[in-house]
Parts: structure tokens; sequence; C-alpha cells
């Protein structure tokens, strides 16, 4: 039987103190505290204990068998540098900068600390164990962030609720994946809702708090800015929460009627904030040196991200800068489990008996800490890329309204065993799915998508799977037991990947040299010569997965995969046609790249980049018929082939139907509007057919405007304008022209 305790803090059971002036009574009854308490509480303690100590085994494992993530090549030199800096005593700067980012804008706590177990180990980033340690401390922050998810649903609504809380914490596979190798977010998430819990007994504690909870909401605050200069929210919510709750006890009088009081409470939410952004501050070498002017700096940086990469999202690639305003809500909503979606439209239906159920202020505070930040991003318009990962923090709070929510239907309807077992059904099933997807794909839950999405078959060809190139650890180790990779090895291989770093990581040390790396797109995969080849999704185009470009499946031995899905593709070179084919093109040897691309096409019929290349040696070799038939192919195999159509809007040119090829490039525009090589013979045809130069020097300046390093644009500006007789300006774009790399 449930049991409520209400408790009034600064009102008094003694009789001769109950006769306080009205309007005290009338606030002091707006902050009552609510501790939900039943006659299982020892029972669900016990539970939640045991719960506890298995979400940190099964982590700490599921961490070990984690690869390594797409950002590790940078985060890993910040961690060895930052150790520099402070041996140095600040004199090694070298930790703010790196070729792949502003990494100094970020807080060095993980890297500092990891860094520090790593150096006492003797363990550099070729060694594996040194991605073991980074990845059980990353683990240690996502155990404590889900216990501390369980921890405030039970300070809010008991030990039940506290169970409910951390069960479906674990159970979100993008938060459980993102622990076992994302110490970017998984470690401001821990900091954020270790904040918000000690902040939770901070207000239930006032005005005589425990120093255990100071400290604590110090420490929470100093791990969140450690991290993130994004931490500067907690002590903007500490004033707003400890600010609510001094006026729901003393009213707005109070705020010159108790000066005493308002004077504590002041000092307890200022000096637990003060002490943790201290924290922040020394475990930060870019903020420690010059705080009052790199924190502004920092918060201005990541208000626009600088970072603008691309990511698939519904099918096409879009610039983190120029992602619709659907991105966010769409993307949280396909991959965090059904049971947080219901949770939360239960905790909306039920809101105000939700509310007079438990305190009402931390029951606002849970949610207000969940959706304000998903809220504040999606008003702001901020740079967004890989999901939803740099807002995974406020997803803890999530959890924590949708357990309160679970946890109250099922006290709601306890007296009906029927609705009971039917809420209590409903909840296990929403939770078996993702703990399938868990056990099936532990090596990287954080490629869940759910149900309601269609789950990650669903998703592959319109949104991104394994973005961070975790699963290559899985592909590399399957060479290893077939015996393809070895110490043994005669002669040496070269295998190539989009993801070399971590490939370079996996293999320089362990093989010795009988093995090498090195690194190259999946589109540019034959301008270099290699045995292996290992590619992922990231920065494949949907259509090429949706029509099945990728993976091209005459040259694939095998595929790591996720219910089906492909995730790396292991590419086997059995000679080197299509390598000299490519070569020779690159070198307009033309006959001697059509010998080998013609072999090459009639023994991998579906490698796109053969056929490209063999119709771009058929049009310098004025072989016409066979180039439309090589262009043709390409087409019939990708359909928004760029390079193609450009092929074919070139044959049209050189056979003499311009209409046909300015129709072709101006189709370009529809799926590249970036594509300064339609421009350019765009221009040709404006000058050749219509002897309109105003109108090709327009085109031929688009070229460049699209593409500032496209050379051949700049040599037809100063071309046109020659023929023009502005001689000056056709200086200028040859001067332009030469400054280009």
């Amino acid at each position: 039987m449930t049991k409520r305790k209400n408790i009034k803090k600064g009102s008094t059971t003694k009789k001769s103190k109950r006769n306080q002036s009205s309007s005290k009574n009338v606030y002091e009854s707006k902050l009552v505290f609510r501790e939900i308490t039943t006659e299982k509480d020892e029972l669900y303690k016990k539970i939640f204990k045991g719960l506890a100590a298995f979400v940190l085994v099964v982590t700490v494992a599921l961490a070990l068998g984690s690869g390594m993530n797409g950002d590790d090549s940078f985060q890993n030199d910040y961690s060895v540098k930052i150790i520099d800096f402070y041996t140095s005593m600040g004199a090694d700067t070298s930790c703010f900068k790196h070729p792949k980012g502003p990494i100094q804008y970020y807080g060095g706590l993980f890297e500092l600390s990891s860094g520090i177990i790593n150096s006492t180990l003797g363990l550099t980033p070729d060694d594996h164990a040194y991605h073991d340690v980074r990845h059980v401390w990353n683990a240690l922050f996502g155990f404590f962030a889900m216990l501390f998810i369980g921890l405030l649903a039970k300070e809010i609504g008991g030990w039940r609720a506290g169970i409910l809380a951390l069960g479906m914490a674990f159970l979100s596979p993008r938060f459980l994946g993102h622990s076992l190798m994302n110490p970017k977010d998984i470690p401001f998430a821990m900091g954020y809702i270790m904040s918000i819990y000690y902040l939770a007994r901070l207000i239930k504690q006032l005005p005589k708090p425990d120093k255990t909870t100071l400290w604590g909401l110090a420490g929470g605050i100093g791990i969140a800015f450690g991290m993130r200069v994004g931490g500067l929210l907690i002590p903007a919510y500490v004033v707003m929460f400890v600010g609510l709750a001094f006026l729901l006890r003393y009213g707005f009088g109070g705020l010159t009627s108790k000066p005493k009081e308002l004077g504590k409470y002041v000092a307890y939410a200022a000096i637990p904030s003060l002490v943790g952004l201290i924290f922040g501050v020394l475990v930060w070498p870019y903020a420690l040196v010059d705080p009052f002017n790199h924190i502004p700096e920092t918060l201005k940086e990541f208000s626009k991200l600088s970072v603008n990469i691309r990511s698939l999202f519904e099918g096409v690639m879009v610039f983190g800068g120029d992602v619709p305003s659907n991105y966010l809500p769409k993307w949280v909503g396909m991959t965090i489990p059904v049971f947080s979606i219901v949770g939360i439209i239960l905790f909306f239906t039920f809101i105000k008996k939700i509310f007079q159920k438990h305190t009402p202020l931390l029951t606002f505070m849970a949610i207000f800490v969940g959706l304000f930040p998903f809220i504040y991003v999606m008003i702001q318009g901020s740079t967004l890329h890989d999901g939803w990962r740099h807002t995974i923090f406020a997803y803890t709070g999530i959890v924590v309204s949708s357990a309160l929510a679970w946890n109250y239907v099922l006290d709601a309807f306890k007296t009906n065993k029927t609705i009971t077992y039917v809420v209590a059904g409903a909840l296990t099933l929403m939770a078996l799915e993702p703990a399938v997807f868990i056990i099936r794909n532990h090596h990287y839950p954080y490629l869940y998508f759910n149900a309601l999405s269609g789950g990650i078959n669903g998703a592959y060809g319109s949104y991104e799977t394994d973005y961070w190139g975790v699963s290559l650890k899985q592909a590399i180790d399957w060479m290893g037991q077939e015996g393809i990779i070895s110490t043994d090895l005669e002669e040496p291989i070269t295998i190539v990947s989009n993801f070399s770093y971590n490939l370079n990581k996996y293999i320089n040390k362990t093989y010795q040299g009988k093995v090498k790396t090195g690194y190259t797109r999946y589109r540019q995969r034959y301008d270099k010569q290699w045995d292996y080849a290992l590619f992922l999704t990231r920065f494949v185009r949907g259509t090429h997965i949706k029509e099945g470009i990728y993976p091209p499946e005459s040259s694939v031995i095998h595929t790591i995969e996720s219910n089906g899905v492909p995730l790396v593709v292991i590419l086997k070179n059995d000679d080197d046609l299509i390598f000299n084919g490519v070569q020779a093109s690159k070198k307009q040897n033309w006959s001697e790249a059509y010998a080998a691309l013609i072999q090459e096409t009639a023994k991998h019929p579906d490698n796109e980049i053969a056929w490209t290349e063999l119709a771009r040696s058929c049009v310098n070799l004025n072989k016409f018929p066979e180039a439309k038939n090589a262009i043709d192919k390409v087409l019939s195999i990708e359909p928004d082939n760029l390079q193609a159509h450009n092929l074919l809007g070139n044959y049209y040119s050189l056979t003499g139907d311009l209409n046909k090829a300015e129709a072709t490039f101006y189709k370009t525009f529809e799926f590249e509007p970036k594509n300064s090589v339609g421009y350019y013979y765009l221009a040709t045809i404006k000058q050749q057919r219509d002897n309109d130069t105003a109108g090709a020097i327009e085109l031929a300046n688009k070229s460049i405007q699209v593409n500032p390093r496209f050379k051949q644009g700049y040599a037809l500006c100063a071309l046109l304008y020659e023929q023009s007789g502005d001689l000056e300006k056709a200086k200028l774009y040859r001067d332009a022209m030469a400054k280009v790399r």
C-alpha cells in the first residue's frame, strides 16, 4: 500500500507555533515535499541495488567489445597532449590545435583522466589496451549517468520509479551504445543528471542541506563544465529552481522580509555552482589560460558549431548547418524506445494527477531538464549532425519523466488486476524489443532504430547507421580469424578504408609491417592500389545504398551486419585491371585505359567507376557509340552519377546536339546544384551556339562561385574576357587561377 508523507518545510507540529501569519501559511502550502513510500520499499531497494550491479557489470563488459569511434583520431591526440600541457605547467599548448577541428573548445576532464590512467600503465594510442581503458572509463561514466537517472526518479517517485528509470535507461540502446565509446557526450550527460539529482536533494533539504548534497552538486557541475561549456546551463538551473523554492515557501514578500533565509538560499545555490565551475576550468586547458576571454569565445563558437559536416537524413545528404526543422524531433522519435515515447505521452495525459501525487516542483524540474534543451536547440536552429548525440544529455530527464508516468499508471490501477497486468505486459513487451536488439548487436547498440520507424532495416539508406565506424573492429577481427591478416604473411598486403585512423590503430602495431594501411573514399576507391578494402556507409549517398551500388556485390567477400543491414563490406581486389585503367585515365593515356577498362567491365559489370572511366576514354578516343553505351551502363547502375551526366552532356556537345547537351547539364543541378563542370560547359554552349559572350561569362563565373578551386572556370573567364576585349579582367582571372591549389 502506497503512503505519502507530506512534509511542509518551515512549518511545525507544535501548537504554540501554529498561529503564524496566514500569508506565510499560504506560501508554505505551495511547497509540499511528498515522499512516496510503500510496504515493499525494502524489497524495491534491494532490486534497485541488484539491477545497478547488473547494469555496471554488463556495461563494462560490453565496452570491452566496442570498437573505436571516428572522433578518436583527435580525441586521443588531445588526451596525449593535454598531459603535456599540465606537466609543462602550461608552456606546451599543442593541445589547442588539431587539423580536424577546434578541439581546444572542449573541456579536458575525460581526456585528462583517461590519459593519466593510460600514461601510468605505459600505454599509447597504438596499443589496443589504450582504447580498452578509454572504453571502460567511458562505461563508468555511462553507468553513473544511468544510476543517477534511477536515483532522481526514486527521489521523486519512490524506489519502484527508480527501478523503472534505471531499467529504461539501460534498455535505451542509443544511450547504452554511446556509453561504451562516446567520451564527448556521455560524461557530459553524467555530470548533467548528477547535478539535477543533487539539486533535487538540495531543494528538499533547504535551508539546512547536507554537505554531501552540496559537494555532489558541485561535483556534477564540475564534471559537466569540465566536458563542455554547455555545463554553464546547470548553474542557471540551480538559480532558477532554488529561486522557485524560495518563492514557493516565502512568497515575493520574503525577498525583503526574510533577508537571512534569502542569504542562505543564495549561498547554497552560488557556492556549489562556483566550486563546480572552478573545477571545470582547472581541467580545461584553453579556459584555464584565459578564462575571461576563452569561455565567451567558446560559447560563441558552439552557438554556430563551425564543424559543419554532411550526414544522411531522409535519404539525402544534408549539412549540419542546413538541417530541416524536423531533424531533431524525427531522429529522437525514431531512435528512443517505444516505452519512452509512450511514457511521455502518459506523462502529459495524467500530468495533473502526477503533479498531485509527487512533489510538483521536482516533477516539473524533471520534465523541464528533459525537454528544454531539445526545444532550445530547435528554436536556435543549431548545427546538428550524426543524429542527436549532441543532445543525448537531455534524454536523462525524459527517462525520469517517463518512468514517473509508468509508475503512476501502475499505481493508479492497482486495484484492477486486469488493467495492471495489461499495463505491465505492455511495458514488458516494449522493453523486450530494444533488449533483443542489444543482445543481437552488443558491439554497437547505438545503431538502434525503434519498431515504429521500421527498425534499422527501415532506416537503411535514408538515415546514418554506423556513422562512427565502430563496427570496423568486427571486420578486422573476422579477417584475423580467417587468416587473411597475420604476422606470418610471406608478402605484405595493403588494406584501405574510409575509416583509416581506426584501421591504422588496430593493424599497424599488431601486424608489424605485414599489413599496410591507407585511406580512401568509397567513390575514389581505385585511386590507390590495395589488396583489401573495408568500407562503411558513412558519407555514401542514400541513393547508392537504395539502388544497390553499395555494396558492389561482385567484389564483396564478407559483410558485417546489424539485423541484416550491411555496416562494413570487405572487398578483395583480385587484379590491377581497374587500378591500371583509372591511373592511365588520369594520365590521359586513353588507349591504355581503354584496354584495361574493357577487361574490367567484362569481369565486374556492376563496377560503376570502371564504366565511367571507360566512357571518358571512349569520348577522348572518339569512340562515340561505345562512349554512349558505357554512359548508359553507368546510369543504369547509378542514375544520379554526376560524372556520367557530365560525360553525357559532353558527348552530345561533341556529336553536335547542343540542345540536348544543354538540357543534360541543367538536369544535373536537380541533384547537384554545385556542379561547376555543368556551368563550365553551359558557358561554352552559350558562346558557341548563341555567340552570347555576356551570358557565357555569367555562367563561367557561376562555375567559380560554386567551386572556388575550379581552375578551368578561371581559365574560361579569362578567355571570354579576352574575346570581349577586356584584357584587364582577363589578367585578373589568370592571376586568380595561378593562386588556386
